[in-house]
């Protein structure tokens, strides 16, 4: 019999897109970001399943859903997004309820079950998920246990060993692995947030973390500090039998600043 191909799946993240076209975060302009990786996917990955978009995909401007719509749906495939710490869920779930763009707490494409988590907490950066986010975790995965999960969330549910951002972890992460820990069917957590990528594990569990489209932060430092690094993303393919291959693209050239600047939070 042929071998099933893998389900082909993108993670993009951290977007902070404002309502007006050239905006910048700490010196770099989040649309040429945006642009650049967005152009590298249609090159690089002309067939892809979906994409995952983990969080802040607008920066602290509601009505920048807008551009998210128009900046994500020319790829032509659908695009599963969640609320970070500079998003406003309530306004995410109303602009982006349908359509290529959504919101969508769980997704099921083939062997494969995606479960999008809120761990935004209104007033603060610091993440945290809700006694309904980890019901609704707890319940999906306890009704379909023969498929193989990804759980993905915005707020990096571990330290990173980059002492500033990880002040701003899930604050009940051992809640989330309580639940986590009850079903083997579980095959990685994903998450944005932390503007870099990483890569761990926890037992058989793979952590990962995606580059932003924007700025990036130099990890293992004590205090925010941009890093030259460019933008990018991660992709993965998910076969049928669990197996999980990944990796990071970034895209050059980029308009990154000059030189890495330390900045307050």
């Amino acid at each position: 019999m042929p071998i099933a191909a893998p389900l082909r799946v993108l993670q993009v993240t951290d977007l902070h897109l404002k309502t007006q076209p050239g905006s910048r975060v700490w010196g770099v302009d989040v649309d040429a970001g945006l642009s650049a990786v967005l152009a590298h996917i249609r090159e690089k990955h002309p067939v892809v399943d979906f994409i995952l978009a983990t969080g802040d995909l607008v920066g602290d401007d509601p009505e920048a859903y807008t551009r998210v719509r128009q900046a994500l749906e020319p790829l032509d495939v659908p695009v599963h997004c969640l609320p970070g710490n500079h998003d406003f869920p309530a306004a995410l779930g109303r602009r982006l309820h349908d359509g290529p763009v959504r919101w969508q707490r769980h997704v099921v494409a083939g062997d494969w079950q995606f479960v999008l988590l809120d761990s935004s907490f209104p007033g603060t950066p610091e993440g945290h998920l809700a006694p309904g986010e980890l019901a609704l975790l707890d319940t999906v995965l306890a009704m379909d246990p023969e498929r193989h999960a990804m759980i993905c969330l915005h707020h990096n549910p571990v330290p990173i060993d980059t002492p500033w951002l990880d002040t701003m972890t899930v604050g009940n992460g051992e809640a989330l692995f309580a639940v986590l820990d009850r079903y083997p069917q579980v095959r990685a957590v994903v998450w944005g947030h932390i503007h870099a990528e990483f890569s761990g594990r926890r037992g058989a569990v793979h952590l990962l973390a995606a580059p932003a489209t924007c700025v990036q932060f130099k990890p293992g430092t004590p205090e925010p500090q941009v890093d030259e690094r460019p933008p990018g993303y991660r992709w993965f393919e998910l076969h049928p039998d669990g197996r999980l291959e990944t990796g990071v693209e970034r895209v050059e050239p980029s308009r990154m600043p000059a030189s890495a600047r330390r900045a307050s939070t």
